[in-house]
């Protein structure tokens, strides 16, 4: 299938979003999260938390009390096509209280090493927000989306400059050279979880990207050897690095020495972290109807050394202190809600949705709907099928997973001028969908997938304004609305 860039001339437009009045969400009065102690990788036990409805993205607090959760809520908008757009909130869930904050509008949290400070972004703000306590606290004007706070100071890029901010004051701390300032979207920088070191990805309209390792104290940046590394990812602890391509997975460790393996011989395509930073790798199994599986996934270098975890979406995390694994689970086709299980397991156990009332009652609602499609990705809707766009987009993290929208064949993996890197799965009935703009494939073409089943990890690649998915599908080849499927 050939991708005329006409058809992305209007793709990933940013949508401009109305304020909304702030309001408080349900305090649900749930017990306190304890933790169990024994097989610390074993994440079988569901905790009762507050309910957040529609979560997609989600941050523990260093203290692993609380979570900053990013959730959608559906307000009126007559410019859109629906009549409707899904406005992205923030709300703090305090698991010790059993309470939630809501803080409004606002996207990409980050926590300071205290737990004292959440930054984050808000629609219609040229500078990151920084609060305490619920309050506003301090501004940083970052042009990079990405900050990493070291302790309770906060390190962002404001164009060629790396600058620190703490307690209201900001400083340069390095600045990088000019041909190397990076420029959001165009470039995509991290720092890596102790600060040390940032890399950054630059992207070309051919394809091509040119990937850099810096020194936040200097700013000086080093370019990676061009050996077909597709996505990088820091660990949560450290500065080691997992680079993947479309065969192999490396880890790159703090003293620079590195360790590959072939994909196929992994145990799955799938990869998440430690709380101390050991990657894990495996197969998840597919996010239909809801996180009522539970996944084994192997620890890279040490397959004998297991993890236990539920098939969650979204950002899949450890708390800091080990004890808990959080994710988003579905509720419906497109709905859903932010999960915590508690981890010390003693067993490897398979949830059974028959005995679930939770899990009857999801997959009863999953029935009922005249369509079939899921939502790609835990992310929100920022632009609909109208004009000359052929597609939804829907925002989310570099590295969150994409799933197939419904049972069929993987019939295209590979890159397209405008749309970048996609997956494309043929469906029955000469009904095709594919996701664009990706980073790193988790199939391959001829390969049978189920509805739900991962497929491929957000990215940047192609033209686009952020990191999001452009979710398209065709009906003999002709464009049709994938909500509508």
């Amino acid at each position: 299938m050939v991708l005329l860039a006409g058809l992305f001339a209007l793709a990933c437009t940013p949508v401009t979003r109305p304020s909304v009045p702030e309001s408080a969400l349900d305090l649900p009065n749930d017990p306190p999260i304890q933790s169990l102690a024994s097989d610390p990788l074993s994440c079988t036990d569901r905790a009762s938390i507050p309910q957040i409805d529609n979560a997609f993205d989600a941050r523990w607090a260093a203290d692993s009390n609380s979570i900053a959760v990013s959730h959608i809520v559906t307000i009126p908008n007559a410019r859109t096509i629906t009549g409707t757009e899904e406005d992205q909130r923030i709300s703090i869930v305090d698991l010790a209280k059993g309470s939630v904050r809501d803080l409004g509008r606002g996207s990409k949290p980050a926590w300071s090493g205290s737990s004292t400070y959440l930054s984050y972004w808000r629609a219609g703000d040229e500078d990151l927000r920084i609060v305490r306590d619920g309050r506003l606290a301090g501004l940083a004007s970052a042009t990079e989306p990405d900050v990493r706070w070291v302790g309770d100071e906060l390190y962002f890029f404001h164009q060629g400059e790396i600058r620190v901010w703490k307690d209201g004051l900001s400083w340069t701390a390095a600045n990088v050279i000019p041909e190397l300032e990076p420029r959001y979207p165009r470039d995509d920088v991290y720092f890596s979880a102790d600060g040390e070191r940032f890399s950054m990805t630059r992207y070309f309209s051919d394809g091509a990207a040119d990937r850099y390792i810096g020194i936040t104290a200097t700013g000086v940046m080093d370019q990676l050897p061009d050996d077909g590394t597709l996505f990088m990812q820091w660990a949560p602890v450290g500065h080691t690095l997992l680079l993947r391509s479309a065969t192999t997975l490396t880890l790159r460790a703090e003293n620079g020495a590195t360790q590959t393996a072939t994909l196929p011989s992994l145990p799955g395509p799938v990869h998440g972290w430690t709380a101390d930073g050991r990657l894990l790798v495996g197969a998840m199994s597919p996010t239909m109807p809801g996180a009522f599986s539970v996944d084994a996934f192997a620890v890279f270098g040490d397959t004998a050394e297991v993890a236990a975890l539920p098939n969650l979406l979204g950002v899949r995390a450890f708390s800091p202190d080990g004890h808990l694994f959080m994710g988003i689970t579905r509720t419906g086709l497109y709905s859903t809600q932010l999960e915590v299980y508690r981890c010390g397991a003693l067993v490897l156990a398979k949830a059974e949705p028959r005995a679930d009332s939770a899990a009857r009652a999801r997959a009863a609602t999953v029935a009922e709907d005249a369509r079939h499609f899921v939502r790609p990705v835990s992310g929100a809707i920022s632009q609909y099928v109208e004009g000359r766009h052929t597609g939804v987009d829907v925002s989310a993290p570099v590295g969150a997973i994409i799933v197939a929208a419904d049972e069929g064949t993987v019939n295209e993996v590979g890159w397209v001028p405008v749309g970048g890197r996609r997956v494309c799965v043929m469906h029955a009935g000469g009904l095709e969908s594919c996701d664009y703009h990706t980073s790193a494939p988790l199939v391959a073409v001829g390969d049978h997938v189920q509805r739900g089943q991962p497929v491929a990890l957000i990215g940047m690649t192609g033209t686009t304004f952020g990191p999001h998915v452009h979710w398209e599908a065709k009906q003999n080849g002709l464009v049709v609305d994938p909500l509508k499927q």
